[in-house]
């Protein structure tokens, strides 16, 4: 086994307040006026237990997370800290935490809840109004944009909406806010942009609710809200100090960082399961991250052969990834655990993917092996993980050549390494090293830091496309029936220009609509364009595998294109008319070896404004590109060059709002068998 000798990330402390043990920021987040704040702050800063503080003092907040396992991870750690530190009964905690998922979507239809939409507006008004001690709802972004946009009213929250949300809550969050893209930025865009106006007459705001962004790799988005109209006096960019004092509360201890040229990360395990003995008999975690979901699933075999020949017991590992987590809680034939509800505190042994860089929390995780992810951000969210609290840690990364040569920062990191390798390095050097090549090809005007006053080592930023992508979202909800008479009124007068042009493009769009030559294509795309605004994560079609126990999962379906044969099953209805594929054993019998994975990509199927016919294109980078290069491609097409004759001036507008929003009208196109015939 090659090793590059490790370098080891020195301890790393933020300072606390004797008046109520918080740090520096924690109380910032409290108490800073600015209604809108950018957070950056290593993992294990506390960011989130700053509005546990809040809570307590009776305040409500709106927590928005990327994924349902960390809504479930967030809720359980805080209910539990409420009931064991802060005195609370369980049944209070029970009260005044909630999640707003889909899995607690299908708790409450089990519970025979009718009109879920209105119960959750209820929820977002009080969830125990018995009482006045603070509440703290965790949602996914889609669950409370689906709410804004929905499409039947109920009779006493018919006009419930973002200006209710503002009023109803003290603080908006939005966790892991690395992990927005620019498609998904109109909902954060919203809530910024109305908690940042000061109407003319009165000088009153919307509401009182602060919106917090919090992450620990950081994308620069300044910009972008400058751009919607928020001014940058507005935004607090807040950022915990790192201290070496006493009385000083440790964040990570010192962690050993090494890197492995290894194969699989079997391999490396095998390199150090004295190691992993030892942390298992003293009933700390071990942790195992994967950048696929194929290699994870294909290497559990020699997982568990290698735990067996430990004694390592095999209930106490516990899977985590997209695929497992969509099916209820159960013990895998493997003998490992998996499944959505369970707690990863009861297990000693964590396999997972990069569903655990969002934010999850470990009880005691002191030893992790990673594969290093796609990008520097990846790396070191999967890092931070490791070693909370002051304890001292060891990470493994496995590298290989192929690896190496699809990213250019982890050779720029296996050099920095090489060059620094058995010495101590500040984590905030380490950190910086990590963003260069984000900063490099993002900054493209570089200011130098005040003095005194540390640059924020970003991760990246938004693409241009946000701006516009959030105007398209402002202009859905204007339109939406909950938005009538002053709302609509207040939406269209602090609009961000973005969709006040958006209006505009749309209005000269209209004469493909009046015309009876264009009116079905053009009431198609028209359809599709905005329901791209909805779409907060373009995350691909899910559909259903019910393997031979009848035991329900759902899987990516290009993933299973790709990775398995379960696509050459016939298609199934069940009695409710919902598609699934049925298997004889577990879905794992239907991997395809590495060597003969399917070459399948995602393609959607996109409409046009001018012509009935569909085309199919690659959802990648290159979309838009392609797209409109069908659309103006008056040589070869008839039906453009007829439509730019007829209607210049919409066509003009529907070219720009696609240029603009990036937004491509348009779907998951059914993979057939012709597309995942050939073989890598």
């Amino acid at each position: 086994m090659e090793i590059t000798p490790g370098i080891t990330v020195a301890k790393h402390s933020v300072a606390t307040r004797t008046e109520d043990g918080l740090s520096p920021l924690q109380h910032q987040l409290l108490t800073d006026p600015r209604r809108i704040r950018i957070v950056d702050a290593p993992t294990g800063a506390g960011k989130s237990y700053a509005f546990q503080k809040a809570m307590l003092n009776e305040q409500r907040i709106l927590f928005i997370v990327p994924t349902r396992r960390l809504a479930q991870n967030l809720s359980a750690g805080l209910i539990n800290d409420l009931v064991e530190h802060e005195g609370w009964s369980p049944d209070l905690a029970q009260k005044k935490v909630a999640i707003l998922s889909s899995d607690q979507t299908q708790v409450l239809r089990e519970k025979g809840v009718q009109r879920i939409s209105g119960y959750r507006l209820r929820q977002l008004e009080a969830l125990d109004e018995t009482r006045d001690d603070g509440e703290m709802i965790v949602a996914v972004p889609e669950v409370i944009s689906n709410l804004l946009h929905r499409e039947y009213l109920n009779k006493g929250n018919a006009g419930d909406g973002a200006f209710n949300i503002l009023t109803h809550f003290d603080h908006i969050v939005f966790d892991e806010f690395h992990t927005i893209d620019a498609q998904g930025f109109g909902l954060a865009a919203l809530f910024a942009k109305l908690a940042s106006v000061k109407i003319e007459e009165n000088g009153q705001q919307f509401g009182n609710a602060k919106v917090s962004f919090l992450s620990a790799t950081p994308l620069k988005i300044l910009p972008t809200l400058e751009q919607l109209g928020i001014e940058a006096e507005q935004v607090a960019e807040l950022k915990e100090v790192l201290v070496d004092e006493a009385g000083s509360r440790p964040l990570h201890g010192d962690v050993t960082l090494s890197l492995n040229a290894l194969v699989t990360l079997p391999e490396c395990l095998t390199q150090q399961m004295a190691l992993i003995q030892n942390e298992v008999t003293a009933n700390r975690q071990v942790v195992i991250i994967y950048n696929a979901l194929s290699d994870l699933r294909r290497d559990l075999p020699a997982l568990r052969q290698l735990f067996q020949q430990a004694d390592i017991a095999l209930e106490k590992v516990l899977v985590i990834n997209s695929i497992d987590d969509s099916g209820n809680n159960r013990q895998t034939r493997y003998g490992f655990h998996s499944g959505r509800q369970q707690n990863p505190d009861n297990f000693n042994i964590l396999v997972a993917t990069a569903s655990v860089e969002m934010g999850v929390t470990f009880r005691e995780a002191n030893v992790m092996f990673m594969e290093p992810g796609f990008a520097p951000m990846n790396f070191l969210q999967r890092f931070g993980r490791a070693a909370r609290r002051g304890c001292d840690g060891q990470v493994f990364v496995r590298v290989d050549q192929s690896l190496s040569d699809r990213m250019p920062w982890l050779r720029e990191l296996q050099t920095w390494v090489q060059a620094h390798q058995g010495q101590y390095v500040n984590v905030l050097e380490f950190n910086r090293l990590l963003s260069q090549s984000t900063r490099d090809q993002f900054d493209t005007e570089k200011a130098p830091p005040l003095s005194g006053e540390p640059d924020t080592p970003h991760f990246g930023s938004l693409s241009h496309y946000a701006n516009y992508a959030s105007g398209l979202y402002w202009q859905q909800l204007i339109r939406n029936a909950s938005n009538r008479g002053f709302r609509a009124g207040h939406l269209r007068e602090y609009q961000p220009k973005s969709s006040a042009h958006i209006y505009k493009l749309l209005q000269e769009f209209q004469s493909l609509l009046d015309d009876s030559d264009y009116q079905r294509p053009a009431e198609r795309w028209l359809q599709w364009f905005m329901q791209r605004a909805l779409m907060l994560r373009d995350i691909g079609t899910r559909v259903t595998v019910r393997e031979g126990d009848g035991f329900m999962i759902q899987a990516d379906k290009v993933w299973l294109a790709r990775e398995t044969s379960v696509l050459n099953l016939p298609m199934q209805q069940d009695h409710q008319g919902k598609d699934y594929f049925q298997l004889d054993g577990e879905l794992d019998d239907y991997l395809l070896p590495a060597d003969e994975k399917n070459r399948v990509y995602r393609h959607l199927t996109v409409y046009y404004p001018h012509k009935m016919a569909i085309g199919e294109l690659k959802d990648d980078a290159s979309l838009v590109k392609h797209w409109l290069k069908d659309l103006e491609d008056t040589r070869r097409c008839m039906d453009a060059e007829e439509a730019w004759e007829d209607h210049p001036e919409a066509m003009k507008a529907v070219s720009t709002l696609v240029r603009l929003s990036g937004c491509v009208a348009g779907h998951d196109t059914d993979i057939s068998a012709n597309i995942i015939s050939s073989v890598l």
